[in-house]
């Protein structure tokens, strides 16, 4: 894969665990998991600009409506005390760990939401420049496109549930579970972002070239670039929200119970991905 060549931003090296006992059923669901040939099929179905245009509409549609459950998540945690207790004596402020586990979450929210050196470098906001940029490659109207290439009903229904899956009660069950949820979908961003710049590089060349040239928001192209290689970090820090979930998880004697619980919500997402991206050209 050609390099973008990018500035991502300094590093932030973050202190990892050794691997945890979660790890590796993750890494075994992730193998079993037919999303990624789904969407390399949905890729190869592309035969016009107009139906890459709407794929790429509804891929960024997808992952803004993921993106926006990052600090949810985090937030979420951080606010349901006595779930995440150290096992230190001391007054019980002293021993909340909701803090430390929410923060693993909020590594990734921290890229989403990234104002740096007097740059606004919000993922909605790149997305929206990429988008932008794309239609202005092919001469389409941006004011029209949304009559002319309408998100389907089904692509809505499937958008909220991404929003809202897992937040609809603040207990336990469903913290544990949407943090499965929220290991799922960092991954398999890594994934698909990777695909789709691949596909683009070798069927789009002309199109990469052209969003690649810095303008006055910068490259057009840094939004999809900086996907290819934050989400693993992110996968990586949700991985460790997951191991001190279970560790500081109150009472222990109920945590194989959330652990049955994360991997309810990773094999939600996955399904959810798959679904949407089975239906993304629905309409076609």
């Amino acid at each position: 894969m050609t390099s973008t060549n990018l500035a991502l931003g300094e590093s932030r090296p973050i202190e990892r665990a050794l691997k945890g006992p979660l790890d590796a059923w993750v890494e075994g669901a992730i193998a079993a998991a037919p999303n990624n040939r789904e969407l390399q099929r949905q890729l190869d179905a592309i035969d016009s600009a107009d139906v890459l245009l709407r794929f790429l509409h509804r891929f960024v549609l997808f992952n803004d409506a993921l993106a926006a459950r990052v600090p949810f998540l985090a937030g979420l945690i951080h606010l349901t005390p006595n779930v995440f207790l150290d096992s230190e004596p001391g007054p019980s402020f002293c021993r909340q760990a909701n803090g430390r586990i929410a923060a693993y979450v909020a590594e990734a929210a921290n890229d989403e939401y990234r104002m740096t050196n007097g740059r606004n470098l919000v993922h909605q906001r790149l997305s929206q420049v990429f988008f932008r940029a794309a239609l202005d490659h092919f001469h389409v109207d941006g004011a029209t496109f949304g009559h002319v290439h309408p998100v389907p009903p089904a692509l809505d229904e499937l958008l909220s549930e991404a929003r809202g899956k897992y937040f609809d009660v603040r207990r336990p069950e469903h913290i544990f579970a949407g943090l499965g949820f929220h290991v799922g979908l960092e991954f398999f961003a890594h994934e698909e972002f990777n695909m789709v710049d691949a596909y683009l590089r070798a069927r789009y060349p002309e199109l990469v070239t052209s969003l690649e040239r810095v303008g006055s928001d910068g490259s057009p192209y840094h939004w999809l670039a900086l996907h290819t290689v934050v989400e693993i970090e992110h996968y990586r820090a949700g991985l460790e929200a997951l191991n001190a979930a279970v560790k500081y998880y109150h009472p222990q004697a109920e945590a194989p119970r959330m652990v049955a619980l994360i991997k309810e919500g990773f094999a939600e997402f996955i399904d959810l991905q798959r679904r949407y991206y089975q239906a993304i050209h629905c309409d076609a």
